[in-house]
């Protein structure tokens, strides 16, 4: 009786959630088409303008009276570079646990078993077999493997592979959603430490000998994530991949394991965590709401809040290297980057809401940061077209050359890796710029969820589709407002 009047309760918490979200959009799309009526918006431009002017005859010489974006421009980009030698300083206090970190050598770290837990859905037997070799070569405790019913090539290349070794398992599983398989795995396995990867993902000859360091090294190290880097890099969304990868390898995730050892995501192509931390947390897991839905995609995100929320820390370890797939065309480009930037949304909302992560100054920041970011970036090319529709070309030209320069020392980790790419400089930079749209799409679409492994295949409707896309519209036409108010 009372499970069904909670159960009752749940589902209309649930249906209210999703009202009041929707009419908060809902109101801001009104509030911007219905603006002059309900306030004088020429009496704020008129204030703004009367600040502005003041600004300008008493702090800006009369020289750049004709070049007034050089100041928000200048505000912007001291933001994001004081932003940038924060991380860089921070990251430089960084390194890998190594053997002789601490006295610690090579054959300790091997005391630890581990239990490597792979859910396998339509993946290419191919591809899952040169994983499975990867893996194996590592020599882990056991390796499980959670194949759907449906997927009967990976099933038949895993099975040849099992043949005379009696610590390969196999589940079948009909379940849709990729957490209920990895949660199959958690509780069929029997290692202190659980990996937990994707099927496309390669292991490095050494990876789990380096990969398991820090656990040896602290017994407060919950969580591990490794470097990766694509598989191939044959398209230019590959490379643009390999570009963004490499700005977490040698640059946030140091930061942030330096800044506390507290990390915003344990990729889920490969983390490592210990067992005993993710059991008492099955259950939240599988059933985690965010404004008021059920979340299917972002489980790595959530095993790593659920992590560190508890006290334990979480380690970046740089030596420890893996290759996985990346998405070869624009399309599936561009669909991965918004759902990755909507589970962080989700994420950091959550983790900010509940407190925790206020203890951990430097990633709370890093979060905050991931925000604002979305608009300044923005920011950036609305004022360059501005400076265009004004015929300020040596202005704009200025900006151009700044923000290739700007790059090119940003990503100057990448391309000690591959020089070659210093001739994708300029598409980096308009694809930079491509992701502020996809993290604000994100943001709009927040409560949107990508199904995993076997849900049925839902589109959105017109109707909805179109309210995200006059919503993110309207969002960038309040920024250009803005800016253009400015002048």
């Amino acid at each position: 009786m009372n499970s069904n009047r909670a159960a009752t309760l749940h589902k209309h918490s649930r249906i209210f959630g999703n009202l009041v979200f929707d009419l908060i959009l809902l109101g801001f799309a009104i509030s911007l088409v219905l603006s002059p009526i309900w306030f004088d918006i020429n009496d704020i431009v008129y204030q703004i303008t009367g600040l502005q002017n003041y600004v300008v005859r008493n702090l800006v010489p009369s020289s750049l009276y004709n070049y007034w974006l050089v100041i928000p421009l200048g505000v912007i980009g001291i933001w994001r570079w004081t932003v940038w030698l924060i991380k860089k300083i921070v990251a430089s206090f960084y390194s890998p646990i190594l053997p002789e970190s601490n006295h610690l050598n090579s054959r300790g770290t091997l005391d630890f078993a581990v239990s490597v837990i792979v859910p396998v859905y339509d993946e290419d037997p191919k591809i899952f077999r040169r994983s499975l070799e990867s893996w194996w070569k590592n020599k882990p405790s056991e390796i499980i493997t959670i194949i759907d019913k449906s997927d009967t090539g990976c099933m038949a290349e895993f099975k040849e592979f099992q043949q005379g070794k009696d610590n390969l398992k196999l589940i079948i599983t009909s379940k849709p959603g990729k957490r209920p398989a990895l949660v199959d795995g958690i509780l069929q396995s029997n290692g202190e430490i659980v990996a937990l990867t994707d099927s496309d993902t390669m292991w490095d000859a050494n990876f789990l000998e380096n990969a398991l360091r820090p656990f040896q090294v602290d017994s407060k190290i919950g969580g591990v994530t490794p470097r990766y880097h694509p598989i191939e890099r044959r398209t230019i969304w590959q490379k643009m991949t390999d570009i963004f990868w490499d700005s977490r390898n040698y640059l946030d995730m140091p930061a942030q394991t330096a800044g506390g050892k507290a990390l915003s995501c344990l990729s889920g192509k490969t983390a490592l965590y210990r067992r005993k931390i993710l059991l008492p947390k099955i259950n939240f897991f599988l059933n985690e709401f965010i404004l008021g839905r059920k979340k299917e995609s972002g489980e790595d995100k959530c095993f790593t809040r659920l992590v560190q929320q508890e006290g334990w820390k979480t380690y970046y370890q740089s030596s420890a290297i893996i290759y996985s797939s990346s998405a070869p065309e624009f399309d599936q480009f561009i669909r991965q980057r918004i759902r990755w930037a909507r589970n962080s949304h989700n994420s950091d909302f959550q983790s900010l809401w509940n407190g925790w992560v206020w203890k951990c100054p430097y990633l709370a920041f890093s979060m905050i940061d991931r925000f604002v970011s979305v608009f300044t970036l923005l920011l950036g090319p609305i004022f360059f077209s501005i400076a265009i529709l004004e015929n300020q070309w040596g202005l704009a030209i200025s900006i151009l050359i700044l923000w290739l320069v700007g790059r090119m020392i940003k990503i100057f980790p990448h391309l000690r890796r591959n020089p070659a790419d210093l001739f994708l400089l300029p598409i980096y930079l308009g694809v930079s710029f491509l992701m502020a749209l996809t993290r604000l799409y994100a943001l709009v679409t927040i409560r949107d969820q990508h199904t995993i492994r076997g849900f049925a295949k839902t589109k959105a409707s017109r109707i909805k589709r179109i309210k995200d896309y006059l919503l993110t519209i309207e969002m960038i036409a309040g920024i250009f407002i803005f800016a253009f108010t400015l002048h």
